[in-house]
């Protein structure tokens, strides 16, 4: 672990639109940066994060005094004490990939050092210069379950409109096929998915990555039936857990909602 040492400055370069950017990407942070071991991936997350916003820091040795805190704790003292001293002005880190987390037993610390980061606003407002945008395809209660440590309970939903068939022709040129054989799978895709955006690039990921033999529909066909729905589904397509959750905890509406899948799934 080496990094550029000297006590915190601030940036001499200012951003035209007052803002500082960071892009953490948790899928490259992976076994050889250390996947298995909760300290050092945390150490990873917090150089990455300082790299990124050119700082220049020890942060090995000030790393290493807080060994006693716990991940979550030390995440929250590196946003106070070395991004916010010494970045003066807004920050907006875009955490990308969180899906990653849930191969990772010890990640929701990560997750909760953004809710504290959010909870400090009340007594900090330097925290209030301070914002994180979560990326990817998950479910929320899948990464984190404890709400006094989620921030997905305080967070801004972004939500996405529906595909029409005109837009998902952008995913043409990345499906593999040619021109008509790419034509036929989107018509196909929009069938299943009527343009719902996670589906539709998911199914769209799942065309491109296959070798095609035969009909491009009933190709389609398959790999949504086989990928999307089904027992197996509701273990390895966040989507379709995200719907069974949602429909097992609800107590007052299950028979409803069970009624209603059921007549959807016919």
């Amino acid at each position: 672990m080496s990094e550029e040492t000297s006590k915190p400055e601030r940036p001499v370069a200012q951003d035209p639109i007052g803002c500082k950017i960071a892009v953490l990407d948790l899928a490259q942070i992976g076994i050889r940066d250390g996947g298995t071991d909760a300290g050092r991936w945390y150490y990873n997350v917090a150089y990455r994060l300082m790299r990124q916003l050119r700082i220049r820091f020890d942060l090995q040795s000030w790393w290493h005094d807080r060994s006693m805190l716990s991940n979550r704790q030390r995440l929250l003292e590196f946003y106070s004490e070395i991004v916010l001293q010494s970045v003066s002005e807004r920050i907006v880190i875009f955490v990308d990939e969180i899906t990653c987390l849930e191969e990772l037993p010890f990640a929701d610390q990560l997750l909760g050092s953004i809710r504290a980061a959010h909870n400090a606003r009340t007594t900090d407002p330097d925290f209030l210069r301070l914002t994180f945008v979560l990326l990817g395809e998950c479910d929320p209660a899948s990464l984190i379950a404890e709400p006094e440590m989620s921030p997905f309970i305080v967070a801004q939903q972004v939500v996405l409109d529906d595909f029409t068939r005109e837009q998902i022709n952008l995913f043409a040129t990345e499906l593999g096929l040619d021109k008509r054989l790419a034509e036929k799978a989107l018509d196909r895709i929009y069938y299943w998915t009527k343009g719902q955006p996670y589906l539709t690039q998911k199914l769209a990921r799942y065309v491109a990555r296959s070798e095609i033999h035969g009909d491009v529909a009933a190709h389609v066909d398959h790999l949504a039936t086989t990928q999307l729905a089904g027992r197996a589904a509701l273990h390895s397509e966040p989507h379709m857990a995200h719907i069974h959750r949602a429909i097992v905890n609800d107590r007052k509406r299950s028979e409803a909602l069970l009624t209603l899948y059921g007549k959807i799934r016919k």
